[in-house]
């Protein structure tokens, strides 16, 4: 089974053709196992990132034929060509920048003071919590895409990329998770509720008005559970984007 496998060197795009070979006629690999293969033989300067079993799910997602998707769960196809997710910068191979979007957080997250385990969340809460944080849903998003001119980062020079480690300007679906669960949690104060819904329009929640929707990675309802509740609650406070 044959893939491309797209590198990056130094800001330069390269593509290396990789013959996977099946551990037996009924193999049918996810796209880690190429990568981990592709290591271990021919490719053994390949960067890439995985988090399985440590804890850390959500690093290893890459773009496959140009969708984010996230390596360990993904099939491998012939003629796949797997490349970094096209909505961060690229560091090397398939390894791209994601502290830009925690970074965008500081100062944002006021959460809830205490633990009382005698508040039950809502239903809608502990579905948000199954975020791994892939960052899929920042693919086709126009209000991340504001970071870099309304395009993606490979479209800018490198020169005028914004620096992550300030973090991002502009928001993106996960950074609206992020301030849903604190809305919705019951131990959140109603100043802590306005203040996330502030912290959304700040980001450019004006984006999603018009917006068909973001995807998840993990098949988290985002538009019905964070954007639309977030732009029904702002209302008036939020110009179209189309204006």
């Amino acid at each position: 089974m044959k893939v491309e496998i797209v590198t990056v060197r130094d800001g330069a795009e390269a593509v290396v053709e990789f013959d996977y070979a099946r551990r037996s006629e009924d193999e049918k690999p996810m796209v880690l196992d190429v990568l981990l293969q592709a290591q271990a033989t021919t490719m053994p300067d390949l960067a890439f990132r995985y988090g399985c079993r440590a804890r850390n799910c959500g690093v290893c997602t890459i773009d496959i034929n140009g969708r984010p998707r996230i390596a360990c769960r993904a099939r491998a196809r012939d003629g796949d060509r797997i490349s970094p997710v096209a909505t961060l910068p690229a560091v090397a191979d398939l390894v791209v920048r994601r502290d830009g979007i925690a970074r965008q957080m500081r100062g944002r997250l006021q959460t809830a003071q205490g633990n009382d385990l005698n508040v039950e969340a809502p239903a809608d809460y502990h579905e948000l919590t199954s975020c791994i944080e892939c960052y899929a849903c920042l693919n086709n998003c126009p209000m991340h895409m504001r970071n870099f001119g309304g395009g993606l980062p490979g479209d800018m020079d490198p020169a005028d990329l914004p620096d992550p480690a300030e973090g991002y300007r502009w928001g993106n679906p996960f950074s609206l998770l992020k301030l849903q669960m604190i809305r919705i949690d019951p131990l959140t104060t109603a100043a802590g509720r306005e203040a996330a819904l502030d912290n959304a329009i700040d980001l450019g929640l004006d984006e999603c008005v018009g917006c068909p929707g973001c995807k998840c990675g993990v098949g988290i309802d985002l538009k019905g559970l964070v954007v639309r509740a977030l732009v029904d609650d702002a209302g008036d406070r939020l110009p179209s984007a189309a204006e």
